[in-house]
C-alpha cells in the first residue's frame, strides 16, 4: 500500500482525531475496505486497532498511552445519545433521514427534564440566566460530532451517520452500565463510559477559560 496516496493521508487525519469514516464519505470508505489489514498491522505499531463496526463505518480505538483516547464532554454524549434514539422515530424516516434543528431543540425542551438539561448544559449557570447558554451548550456539540464525523449538517438540517450508533449502546445503559457490559463494549465496540461528575479534557479547557476571564 501507498502511504503518500492521499486517500491514506485524508483517512489517518480524521481517525488520529477520533473521526469516523461512514459510507457517505464513498471513496475514503471503500479506500479503508481494499486495504483494510494492511492498516490495521500499520495502526498495531501505535498500540491502536482499527475497527470496522456492525454497522458499517470504522474508528480508530486507542490500546495504550500513544495516540489518547478521546473522552467527550458530558454535552455531546448526551446529545450524541438523544440523536441516536431520534433517529427511530418514524418522523426521521419521512424525511429522509434529517432532523431540522428547530424539530432537535423543541424535541429537547419537551422530552428532557429541565434540571437534567441544567445538569448537563449548564451546571454551572445561575437557572435564571441559562436557557441561552444551554442553546449554546447544544450547537457547540453539534459542531463537534461534526467534526468527529457522528452527523453532518447542511443548513439547518442535522443528517446522523452511522457513526452514531456508537452512542445508542450508551443510551442503552443509560451511561452507567455493569461492569461486565462495560468491559465488554469498551474492548469490543469502543465505547467509553464517562462517570458522573468525571470532566473531559475540553470540559476542564472551558473552565480554565472562565476562571481566567474572571480575573
Amino acid at each position: 500500500m501507498n502511504y503518500l496516496d492521499r486517500h491514506f493521508v485524508d483517512a489517518d487525519l480524521i481517525l488520529r482525531r477520533g473521526g469516523h469514516i461512514n459510507r457517505s464519505n464513498l471513496s475514503l470508505y471503500q479506500f479503508l475496505i481494499d486495504h483494510f489489514d494492511d492498516l490495521k498491522a500499520f495502526y498495531q505499531g501505535y498500540q491502536c486497532e482499527l475497527v470496522q463496526h456492525s454497522d458499517g463505518f470504522f474508528f480508530l480505538m486507542s490500546k495504550g498511552g500513544l495516540i489518547p483516547s478521546r473522552i467527550l464532554p458530558k454535552p455531546c454524549v448526551h446529545l450524541g445519545m438523544f440523536i441516536a434514539l431520534k433517529t427511530r422515530d418514524p418522523e426521521i424516516t419521512r424525511s429522509s433521514g434529517r432532523i431540522s434543528l428547530p424539530n432537535l431543540m423543541q424535541s429537547i425542551e419537551t422530552s428532557v427534564p429541565r434540571e437534567t438539561l441544567q445538569q448537563v448544559y449548564a451546571p454551572k449557570q445561575r437557572e435564571s440566566s441559562s436557557d441561552n447558554r444551554i442553546a449554546d451548550e447544544i450547537k457547540k456539540a453539534l459542531k463537534t460530532l461534526v467534526d468527529l464525523r457522528f452527523i453532518e449538517m447542511h443548513g439547518d438540517a442535522i443528517k446522523p451517520l452511522e457513526a452514531i450508533h456508537r452512542f445508542a449502546e450508551l443510551a442503552r445503559h443509560d451511561n452507567n452500565p455493569d461492569e461486565i457490559s462495560r468491559l465488554v463494549l469498551t474492548e469490543h465496540k469502543g465505547v467509553a463510559f464517562q462517570a458522573f461528575g468525571e470532566e473531559s479534557e475540553e470540559e476542564a479547557d472551558d473552565d480554565r477559560d472562565e476562571n481566567e476571564g474572571k480575573d
